[in-house]
């Protein structure tokens, strides 16, 4: 099968190195496209997680320096909060007023929710996506209280419900008689 010929030339050209294959430069632009591709979004999804991460931290440790209270100044979240978070408030809750803050990125969301009460103080907060109670406290709607005092106010035979002030009746002392 091999004849002479053929054999004098294999020892030339296993002695000769191969080349190289040359990679195209179509091929390149192709890899580096997909490689700047793939940090972008890695970098889009990391800047949402850790800007959520961040907030959520730095609002604990508000919340943990406020003392026995546990309640901080609304207006104090604007110095908490890291990146740029869509922001959705419900105020649906007769007492209690919900702010959900999302940070979006390209395959996942990351939330935010706080409890505000009317004086402006953030009372609760958790990073769940939805759900009614919030941080453990479940909010009572306008229109569930507003049914309540109806009730209320029909099982009482038309006379309002007092919330907030409570009589105080004073007794005389008692006498002690004589013998």
């Amino acid at each position: 099968m091999n004849t002479p010929s053929d054999a004098a030339d294999t020892p030339e050209s296993e002695a000769a190195p191969k080349a190289k294959k040359q990679i195209s430069a179509k091929r390149r632009l192709i890899s580096w496209a997909f490689i700047a591709v793939l940090l972008i979004v890695v970098l889009i999804e990391w800047r949402a997680k850790s800007s959520q991460a961040a907030t959520f931290k730095n609002l604990e440790a508000a919340m943990e320096n406020s003392g026995d209270v546990g309640e901080i100044p609304f207006r104090q979240l604007e110095s908490i909060t890291q990146g740029s978070p869509s922001e959705e408030i419900d105020e649906s809750g007769a007492l209690l007023r919900l702010h959900h803050y999302r940070w979006k990125g390209l395959f996942k969301v990351y939330h935010l929710r706080l409890l505000v009460d009317k004086d402006e103080k953030v009372i609760a907060f958790d990073g769940l996506a939805g759900g009614e109670p919030v941080g453990g406290i479940p909010r009572i709607s306008k229109e569930r209280m507003k049914n309540f005092l109806k009730k209320e106010k029909a099982a009482n035979g038309g006379t309002p419900v007092e919330t907030e002030s409570v009589e105080v009746v004073e007794e005389a002392p008692a006498e002690t008689k004589k013998q």
